[in-house]
């Protein structure tokens, strides 16, 4: 049977039981064999960034006991086609990539992406639907999507139960810290005086 590869592209900061809840979801539904996390190094319309240094070793503490996920440190500053998608070709090859992004970020599909008919022809998209959302709603976007670039894109809608939690929840205190994926994130946070509440 050949490999699936899912490729999880995002801030994370910091990663949280949202984004594995995801990733695992996604492996389920969509046949996977692993998911790759790409922590960017400088996201579109974010300041104040923690470290990427940080990123990944909270990354590698959420993760170090599902197999089936593995942070990934590439060399470009950003998620974008025109760069990150040649980076992740030679390094899997022509494995059948599946890309795991928000409902968020298909909303920004249409004005904030280049590169759109290169991604939509590649990879197929495994998507999270937050929970102020709805899968109708972004069943409409991706058909508005598909008209315009005239082209079948593959797409699977993903329900989780911490599709309300967002890393920012976790920056500002408006979320506890117990929706950390694994106990050790802490002591880290906690040791490098990371966010407001550590």
């Amino acid at each position: 049977m050949s490999s699936r590869i899912g490729v999880y592209s995002g801030t994370f900061d910091p990663i949280h039981r949202g984004h594995i809840a995801f990733s695992q979801a996604a492996i389920r539904a969509c046949g996977l064999d692993e998911v790759v996390l790409l922590p960017e190094r400088r996201p579109r319309n974010k300041h104040n960034v923690t470290d990427i240094l940080h990123r990944i070793a909270l990354i590698e503490r959420a993760t170090e006991a599902i197999t089936s996920l593995r942070v990934l440190d590439l060399p470009s500053e950003q998620f974008t086609v025109k760069d990150t998608l040649p980076e992740l070709r030679s390094l899997l090859g022509n494995t059948p990539m599946v890309f795991l992004v928000g409902s968020d970020v298909v909303r920004t599909f249409a004005y904030r992406w280049e590169g759109l008919e290169l991604l939509f022809n590649d990879v197929s998209f495994a998507i999270s639907v937050r929970a102020d959302d709805d899968a109708d709603e972004i069943a409409a976007i991706m058909a508005q999507l598909e008209k315009e670039y005239r082209t079948l894109i593959r797409y699977t809608c993903i329900h989780t139960s911490d599709a309300d939690l967002a890393s920012s929840q976790l920056r500002d205190g408006s979320a506890d810290m117990s929706r950390l994926p694994n106990p050790t994130m802490l002591d880290y946070i906690h040791k490098h005086g990371l966010y407001s509440q550590a």
